[in-house]
């Protein structure tokens, strides 16, 4: 067992170490990003400096990340209209001397991403702070958090790859990213927990170990055990981290039930047999319609796709959006009697949206079962009048143990009616609402593929319909 897993491992470490040419290309784009920036700042005669923050800055970066983090941090003189302003100002001035496309984002303040030769290049501005009990706006962490990983690593080179093989893990079973489309484990997060238990393995054998909403992790010691039931009540989170530069918060927020279930599965099943393939997941297929025809015909359910066209949002703001409608409309179809097996959505980030879901049926018989109220409660009376000689009562009201119950005609039947007729009660959440006023599309079963003709649709199509973990033995 040792053995075999030491050569998985040396396999594992081949995988997520860049190689030497890969260095020098970052580090080429990096510095000739901080050069432009330097010299931008200079022109502007401002008090503010540029740097590097991330896994870059921190070399704990996986080969093919194409990711830099580049911060400009300002004196706290500046106003928080300023510091967006300048920022703003500054990203697009190096934009245009690199000859970078870019478009705005926003997080507390406007930001600018870059897109420069095959690199994503966020530029942010930030207070240059020396303690969280500094900190002015949210992002100002993130220069702290890249000093303390600096300090702890230093040249650590051992540290680095077990951080490197813990990241191609989560990323390989899909619980890397705290961002809220994945809801799992942040790249700051892999470094805590390495820099906590020492080694990749280690942190599997803890993580086995763990209990959701139960489990406490505090580097620098900030609380005692005696602490840790008021911790769980403030952070009320599956997982805690105390964040090393900020004992007031958990560095696992946003680490939902499921990746964190998922991640402890997978722990105890690489713990129980290793396997390179952990490291080398299998190439994802989009499906086919065939596919989707033959295992509707197994099943004997349906499936249902709304298609909205939106305009474009911030990744965190649409996925909240999704998420939230997604439990809002199955709340709703059930309401109605139709019950939900799955739900899930896709979207490009850009222009659509693509709710799915698996259902028993897309018709329900006509008459439906109602109950009414209890014997002699203040409902009955009401209850009575509506349905006594009711056209939309087939029996009754009649009496059942002590509670007045009524056969009646259902007012849906029909799930896309129901959905044309009622989308704007349904639980649509803001922009999504406002998309569907404007238009939708409902694709029913097999015609589902045909949503959108996008590859990674029809992957995320194969993957949501039949959910089969690639590592689970």
């Amino acid at each position: 067992m040792e053995n075999t897993l030491e050569k998985i491992l040396e396999e594992a470490k081949k995988l997520v170490i860049p190689t030497q040419e890969e260095r020098e290309k970052v580090y080429e784009v990096t510095n000739k990003i901080l050069t432009t920036l330097r010299q931008i700042i200079s022109e502007y005669g401002i008090n503010a400096k540029p740097e590097l923050e991330g896994s870059i800055a921190k070399d704990t970066w996986l080969p093919g990340d194409r990711d830099i983090d580049i911060f400009i941090l300002f004196d706290k003189g500046f106003s928080k209209d300023e510091l967006g302003s300048y920022g703003l100002k500054i990203a697009y001035d190096l934009a245009s001397r690199l000859g970078a496309k870019c478009e705005e984002r926003y997080a507390e303040h406007p930001y600018l991403k870059l897109y420069y030769e095959d690199f994503e290049i966020d530029v942010v501005p930030a207070y240059q702070v020396s303690s969280s009990e500094e900190i002015i706006t949210a992002v100002d962490r993130t220069h702290l958090h890249t000093q303390y990983v600096l300090s702890k690593l230093k040249s650590n080179q051992e540290l680095k790859v077990e951080i490197r093989l813990l990241k191609k893990f989560m990323k390989s079973i899909g619980v890397y990213g705290a961002e809220i489309k994945v809801g799992g484990f942040s790249g700051y997060l892999c470094e805590l927990l390495i820099l906590y238990y020492g080694s990749f393995i280690e942190t599997l054998k803890a993580a086995s170990q763990w209990r959701i909403g139960n489990t406490i992790i505090d580097l620098e010691g900030y609380y005692s055990p005696q602490d840790y039931k008021k911790l769980r009540k403030i952070f009320r989170a599956p997982l805690i981290v105390i964040d090393p530069v900020d004992k007031n918060r958990n560095a696992a927020a946003a680490v939902t039930n499921q990746r964190m279930a998922e991640f402890i599965v997978a722990a105890r099943t690489f713990i129980r047999k290793p396997s390179i393939e952990f490291f080398k997941p299998p190439t994802e297929k989009p499906i086919s319609k065939d596919e989707v025809i033959k295992e509707l015909a197994k099943r004997e359910t349906n499936l249902v796709a709304l298609k909205l066209r939106v305009k474009r949002l911030p990744p965190d703001v649409l996925w909240g959006q999704i998420y939230r409608s997604l439990k809002n409309i199955v709340k709703f179809l059930e309401q109605f009697d139709f019950k939900v097996l799955d739900y899930g959505a896709w979207s490009n980030e850009k222009d659509t949206v693509i709710l799915l879901f698996n259902v028993e049926s897309l018709k329900l018989p006509q008459a439906q079962l109602h109950y009414g109220p209890p014997i002699g409660s203040s409902e009955e009376e009401n209850f009575l009048k509506k349905y006594v000689g009711s056209n939309d009562a087939y029996a009754g009201p009649f009496i059942r143990g002590n509670r007045w119950y009524v056969i009646r005609k259902r007012k849906y039947t029909d799930i896309v009616s129901l959905i044309k007729e009622k989308y704007q009660v349904m639980g649509l959440v803001k922009e999504l609402l406002r998309a569907a006023k404007e238009g939708f599309e409902i694709y029913l079963n097999e015609k589902v593929i045909n949503a959108t003709n996008e590859h990674d649709y029809h992957i995320f199509l194969r993957k949501w319909l039949f959910k089969k973990y690639f590592w689970l033995r």
